[in-house]
Order: structure tokens, then C-alpha cells, then sequence
């Protein structure tokens, strides 16, 4: 078994690997090359974006200013004079249509009653074979027009209303039945005066 090893032997020493002179100045053109190339390229393309990037704020800004005037032109801007006066008017109607409308309500309030007193009244003299279809109310004359399926029964429903308070003191001076064509129904018109 050995004990030392003569490290100064020709074939234990590491090989050394020499490049000439003519290599090494290649391959360090090569690198320095392919560096400029790269720097180049890179510059290049930093340029490109800073183009990009001043348009793109050239732009933004051109829009910043229209929206700008735009805005100004808005505040500006001044209504149509056709439009503004149909809104008065439109403002007029409603508020004419509003006063009627308390009118109305007031002299709802302030009216007598006595007209739902006669609705009660020709509700108790209804009969199932003689309608109202129209009638108006007044204090010295009343017109009431209606279908009935049975003539005869009008005088009756007729005697009937002479018991209520509103028609005493009325006579129905007028009676006038019409036929309808095509159709049972009779169409009955009747006026009823203040008379004795």
C-alpha cells in the first residue's frame, strides 16, 4: 500500500488549455458585438415607446380640452325658446286644471246633500225591467231617459217616483217611447216640471 504520491509527475499536473491571442480578441469582438446589437435594440425600442407614449398624452390631452369646451358649451347652452314656452304653458294648464280641482272640492264640501238623497230615492223606486241610462236633476225641471224591456211598466215606475220628496210638487208633462230597431228594448224619455 502506498503512503505518498509524488504529485510533481508529468501526468498527475492539470493541463493547462491556452487560447491564442487571435481566439480571444474574436470571441471578445463577438460578445462586444452581440452587446452593441443588444443596447442598440433596446434603444430602440425605448424610443418606440416614448414615441407611443407622447401620442398617447398628446391625445389624452386634445380630449381633456374638447371635453373641456364641451363643458363650458353646456353650461352655456340655453333652453329653446319653443320648448320653454310649452313647458309655461303646460305649467299654466296644470296649475288652472289643480285650482279647478279645489274648486271643485270646495263646492263638493259646501254643497247640500240632497242629490244623494234623491240617488237613494231612485234607488228604492228601481224596478228590474225599467234603466236609467241618463238623467239630470234640477230644481224646476228633471229629465230622465232610460230602457225598459216593458212599456207598461213605466207609468208605474212613474207613480212610484211621485211618492218621493224630490218629485213632489213635479208633473211628468212629457213621455215620449221609442223602439229600437233590431232589439226588444224601448228607449223612454220623460221630462217633469214644477207644477201644481
Amino acid at each position: 500500500m502506498k503512503q505518498w504520491i509524488n504529485l510533481y509527475q508529468a501526468d498527475l499536473k492539470p493541463k493547462q488549455q491556452t487560447m491564442a491571442l487571435s481566439s480571444l480578441a474574436v470571441l471578445v469582438l463577438l460578445a462586444l458585438t452581440i452587446s452593441l446589437l443588444a443596447w442598440g435594440g433596446l434603444q430602440w425600442q425605448q424610443r418606440q415607446q416614448i414615441e407611443v407614449n407622447n401620442l398617447a398624452e398628446q391625445q389624452l390631452q386634445r380630449q381633456q380640452e374638447q371635453l373641456g369646451l364641451l363643458q363650458q358649451a353646456l353650461l352655456q347652452r340655453q333652453p329653446s325658446s319653443t320648448l320653454v314656452a310649452e313647458r309655461d304653458q303646460l305649467k299654466r294648464r296644470v296649475e288652472q286644471q289643480v285650482a279647478l280641482q279645489q274648486y271643485l272640492a270646495a263646492q263638493q264640501l259646501g254643497a247640500d246633500y240632497a242629490y244623494s238623497v234623491v240617488l237613494q230615492q231612485l234607488t228604492d223606486a228601481d224596478i228590474s225591467s225599467v234603466w236609467l241610462t241618463h238623467f239630470t236633476l234640477r230644481p224646476a225641471s228633471s229629465e230622465l231617459q232610460g230602457l225598459t224591456l216593458v212599456p207598461a211598466a213605466v207609468p208605474g215606475w212613474l207613480e212610484s217616483l211621485r211618492a218621493f220628496q224630490y218629485f213632489k210638487g213635479q208633473r211628468f208633462n212629457e213621455l215620449r217611447l221609442t223602439r229600437l230597431p233590431e232589439q226588444q228594448a224601448v228607449k223612454f224619455y220623460l221630462i217633469a216640471e214644477q207644477g201644481d
